[in-house]
């Protein structure tokens, strides 16, 4: 389904991520609503591909954009001083929890992804899991923008994403999903899917494309070098 994205959906949707951090994680779990979904053993085969892509990034001061409840915070902060970066005060509750359960340590910071709180080229690389397929085609130029004056030239910046799965779902294209919470309250979502091809075109005024990549069906990713 398409919509003219208003401002008004914009703020529901960032309401919709602050009520859902309780439940997330079993999206990545396929636990709850999603443990009847197909090809479980590949999906979560393809979510260990990207933990170990994952768990080799990074190094010095790190940006992680929309970094949720922590799922990939915990491995980032392990080879980089991470700055968790989230606008639901939820979710960077849990990133914070569960940085601290594991006796290591992140800032988090409430903030705006098209507004970064940072100074002009103040971190040496930037990470942002399953952020870049929510972000509206026509608000891609002033969220790249703003990585790129965070990020110093030279710096590196990983990406992972959801690719379409299903024949309905066709890359680079904006769509608005209905998802239901486990209290049952419906939200519109915007979602757009990517593939290798698509991250090389929408990344590129990051600076150089260094690398793209699938983990099969479920998943890409590209590694960009900041310029």
């Amino acid at each position: 389904m398409t919509q003219t994205f208003t401002s008004q959906f914009d703020q529901s949707m960032r309401d919709y991520y602050d009520q859902r951090s309780n439940e997330y994680d079993e999206w990545y779990l396929r636990e709850g609503k999603f443990a009847d979904r197909l090809d479980t053993d590949q999906w979560h085969a393809e979510v260990a591909q990207l933990r170990e892509r994952v768990q080799h990034f990074g190094h010095g001061r790190l940006l992680e954009i929309a970094a949720g409840t922590g799922w990939w915070t915990q491995h980032l902060v392990r080879r980089a001083n991470v700055i968790a970066l989230d606008y639901a005060p939820s979710m960077l509750q849990q990133t914070r929890l569960r940085v601290q359960n594991q006796q290591m340590e992140v800032q988090c910071v409430r903030g705006d992804a098209y507004a970064l709180p940072l100074a002009t080229a103040s971190v040496d690389g930037g990470f942002f899991g399953f952020w870049l397929s929510h972000v509206p085609l026509a608000q891609l130029p002033t969220f790249l923008a703003e990585v790129r004056r965070v990020v110093r030239s030279g710096g590196q910046v990983m990406i992972v994403d959801s690719a379409p799965s299903a024949i309905e779902q066709q890359p680079n294209v904006e769509y608005f999903h209905e998802r239901i919470l486990n209290d049952e309250s419906r939200h519109q979502v915007l979602k757009i899917f990517h593939t290798p091809a698509t991250l090389a075109t929408t990344l590129t005024p990051l600076g150089k494309v260094l690398d793209t990549w699938t983990t099969g069906r479920f998943f890409c990713g590209a590694l960009v070098e900041v310029r």
